[in-house]
């Protein structure tokens, strides 16, 4: 007995090694983030046996079943596809809308402490990897002495990430801090030190230039100081995300590069080269072009290549020559994923994002419906599910909060949430 209990505790120790190792790659090498989403499979296989894997899916199979029928009618879009450059990469990252409801749903429960460590160490790494961007930016600052090195893309690109994406890794991690270390009792040099992370990732953020993350940031420490205030009565917390929302006006100010970036939004038609730094300017150019071939195809689609092809067309036709140049898809998921897969598509994506949000909110996840909101928000003007980046942040975190902080999740009903 005491021996199975040694295999049992080493392979959990395992299992979270791998995913710890899976969420502090995640904003660097994609490469190496993908190996270690094989050892972490890897691990969760040899976790539990086949029938206790098996057993906990068909508890929960109203949830992850909406993911897997999105995955598969893309595969079954992919083979009807009539683009001549079609290729099966496109199977391989979207992957893991499979591998992560999948792992997640089979393994036995984690626990609440195993969980906040993994949530602590994504926190930490996107700090870690900030002071690199910031130490790299200011470097090639000392060579030309141009300020814009430290805003936006140029920032972020120091570890391959996208600054839209990098802001929703901050964004999410300001979340974790708040939860784990304001929102709960904590030593007070405990607090201190989330109150400087907090706030260091909050400027951090608005120097990602993210628009939309920057409105989402906003709206989320509001949202915070009427939750805090009125429900946990916790009254450091609303104050300090009260300060957030009275400093992130100046902060812009002293900003030049993001408050040239507001100014320049603009909403007006799209009238040429001169205003594709006009992010609604230019998502009009995008979403009437989308609009317009949905409407020819609303069933089933276009298919993702032969949809991107069609796309560039309208591009073309509107004298959007930026938007071909650099292969810009419909930057909002819900069209793109109605202009590739159809209605089926889109309606499966739906379903899926509602049985996630009754489940977080049935088990009163604080962090699973931040999570989920911030993303539905995001893919208003991005298209986050398709990338590794976006994919495996969302379906990583997702799963994870939504099988392993809770003690049972049967047929899409949360009976209770853990301690």
């Amino acid at each position: 007995m005491s021996s199975n209990r040694q295999e049992r505790t080493a392979v959990i120790k395992l299992v979270e090694f791998s995913l710890i190792l899976v969420v502090l790659t995640l904003p660097f090498s994609i490469l190496i983030n993908s190996y270690c989403i094989v050892f972490f499979a890897f691990a969760a296989i040899i976790s539990n046996k086949l029938t206790k894997k098996w057993a906990n899916l068909r508890e929960s199979w109203r949830i992850w079943i909406w993911p897997m029928i999105y995955y598969l009618w893309m595969a079954v879009r992919l083979y009807t596809d009539e683009s001549p450059a079609r290729t099966p990469h496109l199977l391989e990252t979207g992957f893991s809308l499979i591998v992560f409801p999948v792992i997640f749903g089979s393994i036995d429960k984690l626990g609440p402490k195993l969980v906040r460590r993994v949530l602590v160490a994504f926190a930490v790494a996107n700090i870690g990897a900030s002071f690199y961007c910031l130490w790299k930016s200011y470097e090639d600052y000392k060579a030309s002495d141009y300020i814009n090195f430290f805003f936006y893309h140029h920032l972020s690109n120091h570890i391959g990430i996208s600054a839209i994406y990098y802001s929703m890794y901050c964004v999410f991690s300001v979340y974790v801090l708040l939860y784990y270390f304001l929102l709960r009792k904590k030593k007070t040099w405990i607090r201190l030190l989330a109150i400087l992370a907090i706030a260091y990732l909050g400027v951090f953020i608005l120097m990602l230039s993210s628009k939309a993350f920057i409105v989402i940031l906003y709206l989320s420490a509001l949202g915070v100081v009427v939750y805090s205030f009125y429900y946990l009565r916790y009254k450091l917390s609303a104050t300090i995300m009260f300060l957030l929302l009275i400093a992130i006006p100046f902060l812009l100010v002293k900003f030049p590069y993001v408050t040239e970036r507001l100014r320049d939004t603009q909403i007006r038609e799209y009238r040429g080269a001169a205003d594709n730094q006009n992010g609604l300017a230019v998502r009009g150019v995008l979403w009437e072009s989308t609009w317009a071939l949905i409407k020819q195809r609303p069933i089933v689609g276009w298919g993702y290549f032969y949809g991107k092809d069609v796309l560039q067309y309208q591009y073309l036709q509107k004298g959007f020559e930026e938007g071909v140049k650099d292969d810009y898809n419909s930057h909002n998921q819900y069209l793109f994923t109605w202009l590739c897969y159809g209605l089926i598509g889109l309606i499966t994506l739906l379903v899926f994002f509602w049985q996630l949000l009754r489940s977080f909110l049935l088990g009163r996840q604080f962090l699973g419906i931040c999570l989920l909101l911030m993303f539905i928000l995001a893919n208003n003007t991005e298209c986050m599910l398709e990338t590794q980046k976006g994919i495996v942040f969302f379906l990583a975190f997702s799963n994870l909060l939504l099988y392993h902080l809770t003690s049972r999740i049967s047929s899409g009903r949360v009976d209770h949430l853990a301690s």
